[in-house]
Formats: structure tokens, sequence, C-alpha cells
């Protein structure tokens, strides 16, 4: 499973269309039961861990035969004003791109794509301090690379 987004930096604006690419290779048609996309945030930290979906999409099996599971889908959306992505001492949120991989077999393979929802003015190179930079984006630079996260059975 691949997801990519079309943003380099994994900056969107808030507000602004997000645009990402997605494929399934390496895993038959026959197994696949169905896919969801989605794009949401998600918190971690202190507290109660809450979680949005801001967009989202199932193909059943029959959608899938007819676009092609290892063929190159678009996913692209209007991304909300707010909540932008925030990444303090005590808590985290994070916007991402899910891809949910359903199995005949019952499993269930997730992948993410990270990404980060910023005001306009953090979008603009330089308008930013270098100290509200740091709260509002990880101190990992570069790109964003998707991984998967679990293989677990559907519940």
């Amino acid at each position: 499973m691949n997801v990519t987004l079309c943003n380099d930096d994994g900056l969107y604006r808030a507000g602004g269309e997000l645009s990402a690419k997605w494929r399934i290779s390496r895993v038959p048609l026959d197994e696949v039961q169905s896919v969801e996309v989605s794009v949401l945030w998600h918190t971690e930290g202190k507290g109660d861990e809450d979680l949005h979906v801001h967009h989202f999409q199932r193909f059943a099996e029959h959608q899938l035969r007819r676009a092609g599971l290892a063929d190159q889908q678009v996913l692209q959306c209007v991304l909300p004003a707010t909540p932008l992505s925030y990444h303090g001492r005590l808590i985290r949120l994070q916007w991402c791109v899910r891809l949910r991989l359903f199995l005949a077999d019952g499993r269930e393979i997730v992948a993410e794509q990270p990404f980060h929802l910023v005001s306009n003015e953090m979008a603009r190179p330089h308008s930013v301090s270098s100290d509200r930079a740091a709260m509002l984006l990880p101190k990992s630079g570069g790109a964003v690379r998707g991984k998967v996260l679990e293989n677990v059975p559907a519940s």
C-alpha cells in the first residue's frame, strides 16, 4: 500500500485543497473485500484522545475491480480552516491520510501518511518565528513518509 502527498513538504493551507495519490500492490484483487480512504485528525497526549474524520471514501469489491486495484488512484478534498496541526508538550494534533484495506480472511491493513494543516501565515516562507514553528511542527524535518501501522483482524 502506498499513499503519496502532492506537496513534498507535507504542508497544506487551512481551507486549501489536499491532493494525494494511493495505490495497492502485492495484494491479489480476489483477497480484497473493500478499501477505505480518509482524511482525518487525531490527538495524542494528556487526557482523552480524539479522532475526527474530515473526508471519507469507501470502495467495495466491485468498484475496485472496475477501477483497477494496482492502478494509481487520486484523492482530493478541501481542507477545513481548523483545527491546525499542533505539537506541544502536553498534546499533539496530527492530520493524516489513512488507507484501510479489508481482506477476505478478516485481516485489516492500515497505512497512514501524516501531513501538517497550517495557517496561511505558516504556509508562507519565513513569516513565522522559529519558536512558533517549533510548537506547530515536529522536530524531524524533510519530507513526510507513510508507513503501514497495523495488520490486525477486523472487528
